[in-house]
């Protein structure tokens, strides 16, 4: 199919970012404090509460409204329920065991009298049976049910466990529901409060729209296909491929902070499935800064490559960028055929977790993977090379797969530029990730609303400790402090020779330490050239420990080697960008273009939904539980392949 770069216009949020509340009885959290404001000007006593009996006169809003206190009620007396009459003008139930004489039954109509609400008329009291159909589930509490008990935990945190409200529901009437059931009744609580899915497609553009409207610089780009409907291509519909999206006040704020962007992928979690594109920076106090964003199908090729196109093209032109990311073949490829994005304009390298994941997925060697991690960690050339020669020799198969990737790549003594600054992972990427868990729970424009209020709470926060601190006459940012402290203190236990008259050129000995058995190592500082030998210098921009120690035998300010991005006046430049409300729904005008609709193709599947991204060893924890053979005891293989009980096998035969 054709794709197209579709623009709309329309549809912002309301006066909150995140979303709007309509006041009803389907919206109660059953146990909040304001629970009961749905009573308020109801003819009722203070003192009835949610499921307690029900009685003539009593007033309610909707139908629906009728029959959430009658399945509330039914709950918390352990019956049920049989409907003898639905219609838009009246509601009746009874008792099932009716014709043993239980008087339970009620009947409701919509009265023209009080402003079509709806009252009870009639009430046969309480029931005088038991119910012998008692179990573990109740065949009133439905999804829908659990919907209304569970909205007020959805709005405060779209992301929680469906464990918590398989609990919460258990707890509170005392029955258990399955995981889908519990599942399709979180997403139907957020689309109560977020939204419809598939109408939340439609809204994107036009608020996107707003977005850019309201905040001048800031950039989206939406993909949609044609649509087709039994073989027929309807006009009045496109169908959503893919959008990007990112913020001014972000991209200015690059400027000013480390030149290293990290890019990863998440998994949404909501009714459609997609994946979240993300590229992440660094302040120089070591705050977490989203660039840009895009939900793509998948982590493809052309996904990824559109992606870092978008960000050379909208986001940021600068040079030397340093680009991380995993091994993932598509990223590699990506960064290879995109423009922009190969030296000088940028250099690619990878995350050493990721790297290591995949040396323990081929070799199976918690020990050595551990030490890769080390290895790469390494800041000294000269002890890096040793440690990496004996893990060179475990193997020739462990020295050929790790020849075939770049030193560079991997490792920060081979960062001889600094451009890493210090950084070995995508954990960034990866803390966004967690940050934005429950907007993925969101349908899609929810979700990038969700975006634009983080970036603006974390500018004004960030903001505001910035001029604290130049206020206070603080000129580097507290990481940055901390570390040179204790810099510092292991500087007083170094010995210094000074090699040339402008005082640029060192010797530094680490004094040997008989406790710790540690020390007596010498370093080469050059500090016109901000370097030593330890390497650790260059590769966070900032002094070591033998640096300070230089500056301090010569009496020079080390703080004059700190790499300007360490200082509180690029922090404050960083967020300064300025943000705009973006107002109410009713200021904008509605489009009328074709209705964006999602691929159905990407709803979940029935069965039990994934609610966590895919997770492989790197996952792992040396505390858990490693899977092991039910025979032999052994790790990394059952009972099916056991080696042991072949051979018992065999020497039995």
């Amino acid at each position: 199919m054709d794709i197209e770069l579709t623009i709309f216009s329309h549809v912002g949020p309301s006066n909150n970012p995140f979303w709007t509340e309509t006041p009803h009885y389907s919206y109660i959290d059953w146990n909040h404090p304001d629970q009961e404001s749905w009573y308020r000007g109801l003819d009722v006593p203070n003192s009835w509460r949610v499921g307690d009996e029900l009685y003539i006169g009593l007033r309610f809003h909707t139908k629906n409204d009728v029959q959430m206190a009658v399945k509330h009620y039914s709950m918390n007396a352990h019956q049920t329920f049989v409907v003898v009459e639905s219609g838009q003008r009246v509601f009746s139930v009874k008792c099932p065991n009716s014709n043993e004489g239980c008087p339970w039954k009620l009947r409701a109509i919509m009265s023209s009298k009080l402003n079509n609400k709806w009252v009870i008329k009639k009430w046969g009291g309480t029931h005088t049976c038991i119910n012998p159909m008692l179990s573990q589930d109740h065949n009133k509490l439905d999804s829908e049910f659990i919907c209304c008990c569970i909205l007020g935990m959805v709005r405060e945190d779209a992301s929680i466990s469906i464990s918590l409200i398989q609990e919460r529901i258990s707890g509170q009437f005392n029955y258990k529901v399955s995981y889908r059931k519990a599942w399709k009744a979180k997403q139907k609580a957020i689309e109560r409060v977020y939204g419809d899915w598939s109408d939340s497609y439609d809204l994107l553009p036009r608020w996107l729209d707003r977005m850019v409207e309201c905040c001048p610089g800031s950039v989206y780009k939406l993909e949609t296909t044609e649509y087709v409907s039994n073989n027929i291509v309807d006009p009045n519909f496109r169908q959503f491929r893919r959008v990007f999206w990112t913020f001014k006040p972000a991209c200015d704020a690059f400027n000013y902070t480390k030149p290293i962007i990290q890019i990863d992928g998440t998994f949404l979690y909501g009714k459609y499935r997609g994946t979240l594109l993300i590229a992440t920076t660094q302040d120089g106090n070591a705050r977490v800064l989203p660039l840009a964003f895009a939900i793509v199908e998948g982590e493809t090729l052309s996904d990824w490559s559109w992606f870092l196109s978008n960000i050379r093209r909208y986001v940021t032109r600068k040079q030397g960028i340093c680009l991380i990311s995993d091994r993932h073949q598509s990223i590699k490829s990506a960064v290879a055929n995109a423009q922009g994005w190969q030296p000088p304009q940028a250099y690619h390298v990878y995350c050493i977790r990721h790297i290591a994941s995949n040396f323990n997925h081929r070799f199976k060697n918690t020990k050595l993977k551990e030490e890769l991690i080390n290895i790469g960690y390494t800041t000294n050339k000269h002890r890096f090379e040793r440690r990496l020669e004996r893990f060179r020799e475990v193997s020739p198969e462990i020295c050929r797969w790790i020849d075939g990737i770049s030193l560079e790549k991997w490792a920060i003594a081979h960062d001889e530029e600094g451009r890493r600054y210090g950084h070995m992972t995508t954990n960034l990427s990866e803390a966004v990730n967690k940050v934005l868990k429950g907007a993925r729970n969101l349908p899609i424009t929810a979700l990038v609303k969700c975006t634009y209020a983080r970036l603006v709470e974390y500018f004004i926060q960030r903001l505001g400790q910035a001029n604290a601190d130049l206020a206070l006459g603080k000129r580097y940012c507290q990481k940055l402090m901390d570390a040179m402290e204790t810099n510092q203190q292991e500087a007083t236990s170094h010995f210094v020779r000074r090699y040339d008259y402008e005082s640029t050129r060192f010797e530094v000995e680490e004094i040997f330490n008989a406790v710790t058995q540690r020390g007596g190592k010498v370093f080469n500082v050059f500090l016109n050239e901000r370097k030593c030998e330890c390497g650790a210098f260059q590769a966070y921009r900032y002094p070591c420990s033998h640096a300070i120690a230089a500056c301090a035998h010569v009496r020079i300010d080390p703080l004059t080697f700190v790499d300007a991005a360490y200082t509180n006046e690029y922090i404050k430049a960083a967020y300064s960008g300025q943000w705009f409300p973006l107002g109410s729904e009713e200021n904008i005008q509605p489009t009328n273009g074709p209705r964006i609709v999602p691929d159905e193709t990407m709803i979940r599947t029935k069965g039990r939904p994934k609610s966590t991204r895919i997770r492989n060893e790197m996952d792992w924890t040396e505390s858990q539980r490693r899977q092991r053979c039910g025979h032999c005891r052994r790790e990394g293989h059952n009972r099916t392949n056991c080696p042991v009980l072949a051979e018992d096998v065999f020497n039995n035969a």
